[in-house]
């Protein structure tokens, strides 16, 4: 396992909103998430972007879809959020990988585990190109 830390600047993440949708592995391969990820790929988009937000109030959300710059880039109907500028973790497939979704997501918890990186449990990205290859950023205290 490596990863690299990162700071990103922040960007849009345009889509359809998944509510009461937590990070991880098992929640990117539910049947409604592989739904809505095939719905955005329908529409012509090969890179797919989620992003998860939390909120106090109401808990975690998705929202599967694509980088945006902005409200004029959004189709109509879908939801923006912005991911903050901030530091990330970077994962990426190992080379013997079997799924890489779930790659990416145990390696994230077997680094917090061993205390190699500190969550702050907001604002992770996992994006999907369209060879199934996946990224997973993140984001740190």
């Amino acid at each position: 396992m490596s990863f690299e830390v990162l700071k990103v600047h922040s960007f849009g993440v345009g889509g359809l909103v998944l509510p009461g949708v937590s990070p991880g592995a098992t929640a990117q391969r539910s049947e409604l998430m592989v739904f809505t990820g095939d719905r955005i790929r329908a529409r012509g988009i090969d890179e797919v972007v989620v992003a998860y937000v939390r909120n106090a109030e109401v808990g975690w959300s998705a929202v599967v879809g694509y980088r945006c710059n902005g409200v004029e880039d959004l189709a109509v109907g879908d939801s923006m959020v912005i991911v903050p500028t901030a530091y990330f973790a970077h994962f990426t497939n190992g080379a013997d990988a079997g799924d890489p979704v779930e790659d990416v997501w145990e390696q994230a918890e077997i680094a917090e585990k061993e205390g190699r990186i500190e969550r702050a449990y907001g604002g992770d990205v996992a994006i999907t190109r369209p060879n199934g290859e996946t990224d997973l950023l993140i984001r740190l205290v």
